[in-house]
């Protein structure tokens, strides 16, 4: 019994240093680029902001995150007000060409509404090639990315696409099917989960000098514009678990995927991590996505998943739809569109159900696992603090206990 214990506290206790590591680095590439923007303000002051702690020791500035060792800082000066600091704030997507009306370049299918012949009459498009650069439609495994595909399509009318292969073929009004390039620069948005940085975390133990370049390659890619999808880390993980096992948006993996064995899990032929293992590598991904893209954001914005799927419960007007609509230049929404897209939010067969049988037992996380999640949460809470956009909406999250009362989270359930 105690060597399990002790096998268990390692297993932990080195993902922590996994992750910290990550965050190091992270830090060190956002200070030199935080540091040439201060060295240009004439003053600068100091802030504290609960654990946030930003520190000016003359021309250098240091980001004292809340996720770091304990460590006390003593502050000998008036704190200022966060209203008072400069902030990078993330500009609107630049402009787009027109979309094609031509019926060669029109989808002929749109899952939301396929049976709804009042809602079947408003289509969706292709923009002319080459008319706009490539801009992402970003987000971890699991947090609704292909069902705010569909919402997007369906609200704006312009086609939302995947760097991913198996959405090649379009079928047109007019009856033709071709294979649509991934590079043609005629979508609204494109779907990643920038897989280029679970590369960086799965391979942590051979970073080097090519690690950094890796962890800003798909950010790059997209020049900083894109929007970026959070969702309640403890339900994406969840969800990224069921898609591992069942293979589409839907399906769901078996209950000894979320068994918290030490041994491998075993699902006939195949051999997965343990579900232990799984939330580790994960939770250090999540954080790494979130960050990684808030710091790195120069257009687009950031939005929260359980604001919009509150949005679609309540059937209302939409405000968070129409304001992720905003983000890539769509500010005229056709009202009958809306509400075709709130009546048929849930008809799609891209999204699991979230009021069926539960695969997972009533509190899936022990309490290290929770604790290690937590604090992943507040780095990226930290993140958009210093972006000056809204905190993870954290009161709204399943699972979600304040670090203040950790201890306490057992009563926390679905």
């Amino acid at each position: 019994m105690r060597f399990v214990s002790i096998h268990r506290h390692f297993h932990y206790f080195s993902m922590v240093a996994i992750i910290s590591c990550c965050y190091i680095m992270l830090l060190r590439t956002s200070s030199k680029n935080d540091a040439q923007h201060f060295h240009d303000q004439p003053e600068q002051q100091l802030v504290d902001v609960k654990n946030d702690v930003l520190i000016e020791l003359k021309d250098e500035i240091r980001v004292l995150p809340f996720s770091t060792p304990a460590a006390k800082v003593e502050i000998q000066q008036p704190v200022a007000d966060v209203s008072s600091r400069k902030i990078d704030r993330i500009k609107n997507l630049p402009a787009m060409g027109a979309p094609s009306t031509h019926p060669n370049r029109t989808l002929n299918w749109l899952d939301l509404w396929s049976n709804d012949t009042f809602c079947n009459q408003f289509t969706v498009h292709l923009l002319e090639e080459n008319s706009v650069q490539p801009r992402a439609l970003v987000s971890f495994p699991g947090s609704g990315n292909t069902w705010l595909r569909m919402l997007l399509m369906g609200v704006t009318g312009l086609y939302v696409d995947t760097i991913y292969p198996g959405d090649e073929l379009f079928i047109s009004k007019a009856g033709s099917t071709y294979e649509l390039n991934k590079d043609c620069n005629c979508s609204l948005l494109q779907k990643t989960h920038d897989l280029s940085l679970f590369s960086v975390i799965y391979n942590m133990a051979m970073a080097n000098k090519s690690t950094e370049k890796r962890i800003h390659q798909e950010i790059d890619h997209f020049r900083g514009d894109g929007i970026l999808v959070i969702r309640n880390p403890f339900k994406a993980i969840l969800s990224y678990r069921n898609f591992a096992f069942g293979g589409n948006m839907a399906g769901l993996a078996p209950v000894e995927a979320f068994s918290q064995g030490l041994e491998p899990v075993r699902i006939g032929d195949r051999k997965i991590s343990t579900w232990d293992q799984f939330i580790s590598r994960s939770v250090a991904s999540w954080e790494m996505l979130a960050t990684v893209w808030i710091r790195g954001l120069k257009r687009g914005g950031v939005v929260y998943y359980e604001k919009l799927r509150r949005e679609k419960l309540r059937r209302d007007t939409g405000p968070q739809l129409l304001r992720m609509a905003e983000m890539p230049g769509i500010s005229n929404v056709n009202k009958d569109r809306l509400d075709c897209v709130l009546r048929h939010n849930q008809d799609n067969t891209f999204k699991r159900s979230e009021s069926g049988p539960k695969n997972y037992p009533k509190n899936p996380f022990t309490e290290s696992q929770h604790l290690l999640i937590l604090k992943s949460i507040q780095s990226v809470q930290m993140a958009l603090k210093e972006r000056g956009l809204d905190p993870l909406p954290v009161e709204m999250y399943d699972f979600y206990t304040p670090m203040y009362q950790y201890g306490h989270w057992n009563g926390y359930a679905l």
